[in-house]
């Protein structure tokens, strides 16, 4: 058995991940629905994707043709749009591609799930750990805000 640092994937991205509306909702389907969540995966916390074909068809284990159809298809249907103009990173030209729209079903994660503290009960009476006359520093109750 290989330790995981003899992986093939240790300094690449190891996954993939495929949401229910990428199929359900948005019917896609073999290369199209990899591409996609290729895509999705760089892209949906507000980013862009600019992996070339070439890489992203290394890292699917499609041609490279089969991954400019599925772009292209997706394109088509409005799921991902071409942004900015296409640059060249060391002497090749890559695009770059954005989301174009989301399902409504979508809830993504926010950045903080943490609510801000409670600061309303901070000048009432203390009691029990808090009888001392210190209490809570100021500084420790102040809203993030």
């Amino acid at each position: 058995m290989r330790r995981p640092e003899d992986s093939p994937w240790v300094d690449e991205d190891p996954f993939l991940v495929l949401h229910p509306f990428m199929w359900e909702e948005f019917e896609l389907q073999g290369t199209a629905l990899l591409v996609y969540a290729r895509i999705f995966g760089f892209c949906k916390g507000g980013g862009s994707f600019y992996e070339s074909r070439s890489g992203t068809a290394r890292f699917l284990g499609v041609s490279e043709r089969s991954v400019i159809r599925a772009v292209n298809q997706l394109e088509e249907r409005g799921l991902i749009e071409e942004v900015g103009e296409p640059w060249r990173r060391d002497g090749f030209m890559t695009r770059n591609y954005a989301l174009a729209c989301l399902p409504d079903s979508l809830v993504l994660p926010s950045d903080d799930n943490l609510s801000p503290p409670d600061i309303s009960g901070a000048a009432r009476e203390r009691r029990g750990d808090m009888d001392g006359r210190e209490g809570v520093p100021d500084w420790h109750l102040k809203s993030k805000e």
